[in-house]
């Protein structure tokens, strides 16, 4: 649990920044929001209970139910949104560990995982039960496996895609690896914020992917050495990005 949470932490503030001096770059920061009417809220996930057993409940003693396809915070901001940025020339840091996804509660957790071409992905099985993983990607290898409790399963990903991820046993489980070729990458929290850190002075438009909202750019921001630049980027039904998943 610990190993893939600092993992995701790092992720989720610029962990594909080069390391360079701090002075010499800037950094963009803010929230992807939701614009308009919010939509209702998803039902709860179908859980077959006899399927679910040996699922671990969490510390209210039950289930996580909730459908994470699309979550929207108090203040608007809207969770999930791999946002990426390709720097020419900048390096693209693979990290030597594995990244991780659990299965835990007979849930991906994290629902979203983005790690760069060349990265190895972990599957972990924290449940007291078997999973099946089975990805569904076009241009990585798909693995169709079964992961025995307290157990791992890795792969090498080489190339750049959105990669849908599901397990055979629950069906219910369902959750996205994002396979990014770009330079700089970030994921919004649960109150759409985000930093993408390390980028040299210029002008950027970031790229953001989203499960249901599909794809699209920011608007353009300058960024200054040694200052971070802000940036509210707002997202409606009527001005969902269009073209799919991959990136």
């Amino acid at each position: 649990m610990i190993f893939y949470s600092v993992l995701l932490a790092a992720a989720a503030f610029g962990a594909g920044s080069p390391e360079v001096k701090s002075d010499e770059v800037g950094s963009i920061s803010g929230h992807i929001l939701w614009d308009g009417e919010r939509p209702a809220a998803k039902p709860d996930l179908v859980m077959d209970e006899k399927a679910a057993t040996g699922c671990k409940h969490g510390a209210d003693g039950g289930l996580n139910k909730k459908d994470d396809t699309l979550l929207i915070g108090d203040n608007g901001g809207i969770k999930n949104v791999v946002l990426t940025i390709e720097v020419a020339g900048a390096e693209r840091k693979v990290p030597a560990e594995p990244v991780a996804i659990d299965q835990q509660g007979c849930r991906f957790e994290p629902h979203v995982v983005v790690l760069p071409v060349g990265a190895t992905l972990r599957f972990h099985n924290n449940d007291d039960t078997n999973h099946n993983i089975h990805t569904f990607a076009k241009k990585n290898q798909s693995i169709n496996k079964n992961v025995a409790q307290a157990s791992n399963a890795d792969q090498l990903l080489d190339k750049a895609e959105v990669i849908d991820v599901k397990c055979d046993i629950h069906p219910w489980m369902k959750g996205y690896v994002v396979v990014t070729d770009a330079t700089h990458w970030a994921i919004t929290g649960a109150d759409g914020s985000f930093k993408i850190e390390g980028l040299p002075p210029g002008e950027y438009e970031i790229s953001w992917w989203h499960e249901e909202l599909n794809k699209g750019k920011t608007e353009k921001v300058k960024v200054e050495a040694g200052k971070d630049t802000p940036l509210e980027h707002k997202i409606s039904a009527e001005k969902k990005g269009g073209g799919g998943r991959r990136r």
